[in-house]
C-alpha cells in the first residue's frame, strides 16, 4: 500500500537517553553515544549523570570517553556556573538561569538520605529538583513576579502582598505633619 511506519513501533525507553541543557532544552539521543560527543558539540558545558548529584561529594561530570547509559538521564550545564568541584547549596543556587536572585521553592523534598557503599548516610539531590530549578526561569517569565510564586499562590494573596509591599519602583515617604511647639510656663 505505502511506504509508511506504523505508530506501534515507538523505540523502547529504556533505549533513549534524555539530555537536559542548562537553557531547559531537551535532546533524546538513540543507539549508543558516549559524553565526548556531546563536550565536543558544546566545549563550555560538561555531562553530568542526573542521579550522581551528592552535597559534599565532588560534581559527577563525565569524561569524554564515558558511555551514555540507555534509559537514564543526563544534564548537560556550563562550566562557569559549577566554579568549585564539590556539590553544595550554593552551587546548587548557581544552576538557576534567572539573572535576578530569588528565594528557590523546595516544593516537594529536593533531598534524599540513602546509604552509601561505606554505610555513611550520603545527601543526594533528587533530579526532578534539578530539572525544575533549570526550567524555573521559563515559568518566571509567563507569572511576571518570580520570586513571589511560592509565597502568593493565591489571587487574593497575591493582592495583600502588592498593597503591603508595592512595586518597587514607587518610592515610599511619610507624610509628615509639622508640629508646632509652645513654650509653657508653670
Amino acid at each position: 500500500m505505502g511506504n509508511s511506519i506504523s505508530p506501534c513501533f515507538q523505540p523502547n525507553p529504556r533505549s533513549l537517553v534524555k539530555l537536559i541543557f542548562w537553557e531547559g532544552n531537551t535532546r533524546i539521543l538513540t543507539g549508543k553515544h558516549i559524553a565526548g560527543e556531546v563536550i565536543l558539540e558544546f566545549p563550555d558545558r560538561m555531562v553530568c549523570h542526573a542521579n550522581s548529584f551528592f552535597i559534599g561529594h565532588p560534581i559527577p561530570a563525565l569524561a569524554m570517553d564515558d558511555d551514555l547509559m540507555p534509559g537514564q538521564t543526563y544534564f548537560v550545564l556550563p562550566l562557569y556556573r559549577l566554579a568549585c568541584n564539590v556539590l553544595s547549596a550554593s552551587s546548587l543556587a548557581a544552576l538557576n538561569p534567572s539573572p535576578k536572585p530569588a528565594p528557590i521553592n523546595f516544593g516537594e523534598c529536593p533531598f534524599e538520605y540513602v546509604k552509601g557503599s561505606n554505610g555513611r548516610v550520603l545527601i543526594k539531590v533528587v533530579p526532578e529538583f534539578i530539572t525544575r530549578l533549570i526550567h524555573r526561569s521559563k515559568g518566571e517569565e509567563k507569572t511576571g513576579s518570580p520570586g513571589n510564586t511560592f509565597l502568593c499562590s493565591t489571587p487574593e494573596l497575591k493582592k495583600h502582598y502588592e498593597m503591603l509591599v508595592g512595586s518597587k519602583e514607587q518610592v515610599w515617604t511619610p507624610k509628615l505633619e509639622t508640629i508646632s511647639e509652645y513654650k509653657t510656663r508653670f
